[in-house]
């Protein structure tokens, strides 16, 4: 199965992943892309090594003035030939000549985003492995711990919290898979000339691809179309679906925030303030925050599709969409999962509180167990009517739900008293949650070891 990446690496900050996407950031992915191009060129015969050596050492910024090309951009209305023109220039010799040799704007554009884009992707897997562990933790400490499963907003049955975290494990393991099978199809090198077809490269243009998509850690396109724009709308829509995993989770812990509920709270500190006007408020600052961030990441997804359509062979529009969607979307799926992050290590639970409600409903929220009890005696269907009719008794009257039971000849006449008092104890009747909470915190340490 995919694995994420090795767990001890340095974490980026959100500043640090910002800045990958900064016009020096991007200005220097260019002149990498350039870099490159020339020594795979060079290699294969197509421009002179010398050339391409001294390419190699000038298409740095630190050689080249920014506000230069800046200027030269403003007047031209072309950055990549700003910078190839400012290149050549600053290359000894005839080795300016070799610059940018076959290559089209939108090659070196959406390569060097593709470039930024793996980087910036890299960062978010470690993030994304940190998260994973801390959820592993989480499910581990309250594998035991019950808490009243809520369906349509109501109680339904006993489950641990546990088990509640470890469904939050699984779903984040599929979006692991998703991102790690999508890598060769998203981080891509567009690198076939004006349109694709390898019209300046000639017969060594497939190798060239090749030789430079991998030195780049990119992956080539069999077919480099300007116009094929779907493998960077993929990887919004990546983003996108995650967003809505971490903002699902987040509501569901700000759920459980509320006066009404209080089985967890955020540990923000004591001068954290929740409102200008009402000293006793303590409001939610972090899993607003994650729900927030993750509904302007899915809000970048109808650009994703608008871009992907470019006319004909490609155009200026949709490259402008392609690019300014990646510097944003990037940057904010970052920010959004740190957050989140910051959510899950700042979480802290009520065990008593959440005993405190599950006890609201008292044997009801057993009833399951009750009418299981009774189907092999009585048969499903009349023990799922009688123990409805006694619920809805026992709510009017006010007796307890066993008691009520306990009145009806058929029930007497198939069990005891202390076997259906048994059925109704909530507190043993949490399924196999905590056996699978278990089980899945193994799985989930095990893709993602610390």
């Amino acid at each position: 199965m995919p694995q994420p990446p090795a767990n001890s690496e340095k974490r980026a900050t959100r500043a640090e992943v910002r800045a990958l996407f900064s016009r020096s950031a991007i200005w220097q992915s260019w002149l990498d892309v350039e870099a490159t191009l020339a020594q795979s060129q060079a290699e294969l015969g197509m421009i002179p090594e010398a050339a391409a050596h001294e390419i190699m050492a000038k298409a740095s910024l630190t050689c080249l003035d920014e506000a230069e090309i800046a200027a030269d951009i403003a007047k031209t209305r072309a950055p990549i030939v700003s910078i190839v023109r400012i290149l050549s220039d600053a290359c000894d010799g005839d080795a300016g000549g070799y610059v940018h040799w076959g290559a089209t704007t939108q090659n070196v554009v959406q390569t060097g985003r593709s470039i930024i884009m793996r980087r910036s992707h890299h960062a978010f897997m470690r993030r994304f492995n940190d998260v994973l562990l801390k959820l592993a933790d989480l499910a581990e400490i309250s594998a035991e711990m019950p808490i009243a499963g809520r369906t349509n907003g109501r109680h339904a049955l006993p489950i641990t919290f546990g088990f509640k975290v470890a469904g939050w494990i699984e779903e984040w393991l599929r979006h692991l898979d998703r991102f790690t099978s999508a890598e060769p199809r998203v981080f891509s090198a567009l690198w076939g000339g004006a349109v694709g077809a390898m019209h300046a490269f000639g017969d060594d243009g497939p190798e060239l691809n090749r030789r430079l998509s991998q030195r780049l850690g990119l992956y080539p396109l069999a077919i480099p179309s300007r116009a094929g724009m779907d493998y960077f709308a993929e990887y919004i829509m990546l983003l996108a679906l995650f967003s809505a995993t971490c903002a699902k989770i987040a509501r569901d812990l700000y759920m459980l925030m509320t006066d009404e509920t209080s089985e967890v709270y955020e540990a923000l500190g004591d001068e954290v303030i929740g409102s200008s006007t009402m000293p006793h408020k303590v409001n939610s600052k972090i899993a607003v925050h994650v729900i927030s961030l993750a509904a302007q990441v899915r809000a970048q997804m109808p650009l994703a599709l608008e871009a992907m359509q470019p006319s004909f062979e490609g155009d200026g529009a949709h490259n402008q969409m392609i690019s300014a969607l990646i510097d944003q979307s990037c940057p904010l799926a970052y920010e959004m999962l740190d957050t989140f992050h910051e959510l899950i290590d700042n979480l802290r639970l009520d065990p008593a509180r959440m005993r405190h409600n599950l006890d609201l409903s008292g044997e009801f929220i057993a009833s399951e167990r009750a009418m299981m009890v009774l189907a092999p005696l009585i048969g499903r269907t009349h023990a799922h009517d009688l123990v409805h009719e006694a619920v809805a008794a026992a709510l009017q009257t006010g007796v307890k739900l066993s008691d009520m039971l306990m009145q009806d000849p058929a029930v007497q006449a198939a069990v005891s008293r202390d076997v259906i008092t048994a059925a109704l104890d909530a507190t043993t009747y949490t399924g196999l949650s905590v056996a699978m909470t278990r089980d899945m915190v193994a799985t989930a340490r095990q893709r993602c070891p610390a």
